[in-house]
């Protein structure tokens, strides 16, 4: 006797449903992947496309900046005096414009030969500026020095015992009183010039450690080691490396100093900020200018009474000092420039740091960083 068995109605349509259900649970996961992957490829194009339109408007403001400054070299061209002040166009303080496709652009123009050059510290060497360091490795110089024609023997080493001004550049000089002028974290002088000749010797191709300075040697057995520049600097943050320097020195320092030319930049007196025209002083003199004759000068300066390098050494401040070896670094006109534009566009921002090279007859962007410069 045999049985046969058969599905049920309802058992054959529960199967089914637990199908459908399957099917329907696939479904709804791949339309939710499709979905996220449809709106990070929305996200990131609707990013780029902002970012792209955001550069754009970026080079715009930096062409304007270069039609601004080439204006006003032109206006140089039939002026009795060409000068370069804070009462030109382009020193005019930044105004926020509005744009087409919502948000603002703003940018403004720095001369970056109102602010002290890094390069300088050690493009100009001098009898007598290396000091003697513990494992004597001055001897060599000593002995240079002593069979020099023009210098008796122990000429410079006595002078800069008892003068220690000789043993340093004009550039030098310059960079201990700006040390000694950043306001809240201005250095006192020894540590100043400490930190001198470790910038120094950072920057310079020689291995002779200075007094205060510091060699391959010093960093490379440092705790995380790495090795000095020995070339002039391409960057102002490459002084963070520095052995000594400190983050709140180096903040405050950043915006008053440039690599930019990369040699024989001069400093315009007509636009330095306050901190840099105190580090104009005395060739003997390793102590700024006082706060108060400094910003006496700057008043001077912005009512047109000091137009020249000669209005600026005729002043009382510098009576009786020796100027002669500043005087070179000195000018009152600028060929390098630095244009800080910010675009902003819902709610992204961008930012770029373009150096400006003016010639003759253009001005061209030989730097561009969206960071530090």
């Amino acid at each position: 006797m045999s049985y046969l068995h058969h599905k049920s109605p309802q058992a054959e349509g529960g199967a089914a449903l637990v199908v459908a259900m399957l099917v329907f649970a696939l479904v709804a996961a791949l339309m939710v992947g499709l979905q996220r992957d449809f709106t990070l490829t929305l996200q990131r194009g609707t990013h780029q496309l902002f970012s792209e339109q955001a550069w754009a408007y970026l080079m715009g403001a930096e062409g304007l900046a270069a039609m601004v400054l080439q204006a006003d070299s032109r206006a140089d061209a039939r002026a009795d005096v060409a000068a370069d002040h804070l009462g030109e166009v382009w020193a005019q303080p930044p105004t926020p414009y509005p744009l087409e496709a919502g948000g603002w652009m703003s940018g403004r123009i720095e001369d970056l030969q109102g602010r002290l050059n890094l390069n300088l510290l050690a493009e100009m060497q001098s009898g007598g500026q290396t000091a003697p360091d513990a494992n004597g490795s001055d001897d060599a110089e000593d002995a240079a020095e002593d069979m020099a024609p023009d210098n008796p023997p122990q000429q410079n080493r006595t002078a800069s015992i008892n003068d220690p001004t000789k043993r340093w550049n004009a550039p030098q000089k310059m960079f201990i009183r700006l040390l000694q002028a950043l306001g809240e974290e201005s250095l006192p002088l020894e540590e100043a010039m400490a930190l001198t000749d470790a910038v120094t010797d950072f920057i310079d191709r020689d291995a002779e450690r200075r007094l205060n300075g510091a060699e391959e040697g010093d960093y490379r057995y440092a705790d995380y080691p790495y090795l000095p520049a020995n070339r002039a600097l391409a960057s102002v943050s490459e002084l963070r490396a520095v052995r000594g320097m400190t983050e709140p020195v180096y903040l405050a320092l950043a915006p008053l100093v440039t690599v930019w030319p990369e040699a024989s930049g001069r400093l315009n007196i007509l636009t330095c900020p306050l901190p840099v025209l105190r580090s104009v002083n005395g060739d003997d003199q390793l102590s700024p200018l006082e706060e108060l004759e400094a910003q006496r000068l700057d008043e001077l300066r912005r009512e047109g009474e000091i137009g020249t390098v000669a209005d600026l050494l005729a002043d009382p401040a510098f009576e009786g000092r020796s100027m002669g070896q500043l005087e070179p670094l000195l000018d009152i006109r600028s060929d390098w420039f630095l244009l800080d534009a910010t675009v902003e566009l819902v709610e992204r921002e961008r930012h770029l740091f373009s150096v400006l090279h003016r010639v003759t007859d253009r001005t061209v962007a030989v730097f561009r960083s969206e960071g530090e410069l």
